[in-house]
């Protein structure tokens, strides 16, 4: 039996080999120019990257700008609503003051109405809830019936004795400190206060 020899590929490479190449400069060069494509391509691709990173960052960049505008522009509003606040807030405070003044100057000829005739105040101090009143009175008789005109007034309530003190028994009479709530605070309290009598004058 005779066996067929297999048929062995020869490639012949006519061109002559360059010596260059041969040489160390030659060797490195090639190596540079095969490695050198890879290098290129990895540039493109980082390039084409950047790009597409850049459009991203872009777009981050106005939706970022869109919503800071968007805030201003409600930081702006709460800023006008603040100055007209702290407007009203003032005037508030100016209309107070000037109620506040109004019951002071309301409650001196109340007070005068319920002081007795022997009765001497040498200091009133009125605030705008509090009246404080010391002097002196020449018998008990005149002082309880000038307790007794604060307390049926409907314009005091919560008559307070502080003092009391007898002048001496070369001179009769007494000095007081009183202290009175005015109207103004007796309203909040008490929305619907009851009917008082008619203050008892002394003739």
């Amino acid at each position: 039996m005779i066996m067929k020899a297999k048929a062995v590929n020869i490639s012949i490479n006519l061109v002559p080999r360059d010596p260059f190449f041969d040489s160390a400069l030659g060797r490195m060069l090639q190596w540079a120019l095969s490695v050198g494509r890879y290098l290129v391509i990895f540039t493109e691709l980082v390039v084409i990257v950047s790009f597409a990173t850049r459009f991203t960052l872009d777009r981050q960049v106005t939706d970022l700008n869109d919503a800071l505008n968007q805030k201003k522009l409600i930081i702006e509003s709460y800023g006008t609503l603040e100055s007209q606040f702290l407007t009203i807030q003032a005037k508030l405070a100016d209309v107070k003051q000037i109620h506040q003044q109004i019951n002071i100057v309301d409650t001196f000829p109340k007070l005068i109405a319920a002081v007795p005739n022997d009765v001497q105040l040498d200091e009133l101090n009125i605030t705008t809830d509090t009246a404080y009143l010391s002097g002196s009175v020449g018998s008990q008789n005149t002082l309880n019936l000038f307790l007794n005109n604060l307390q049926l007034s409907p314009d005091f309530f919560s008559v307070t004795v502080d003092e009391i003190e007898s002048q001496g028994s070369k001179t009769p009479g007494f000095t007081f400190v009183i202290r009175v709530k005015t109207q103004a605070e007796a309203k909040v309290k008490a929305i619907t206060p009851p009917a008082k009598p008619t203050p008892v004058t002394n003739q």
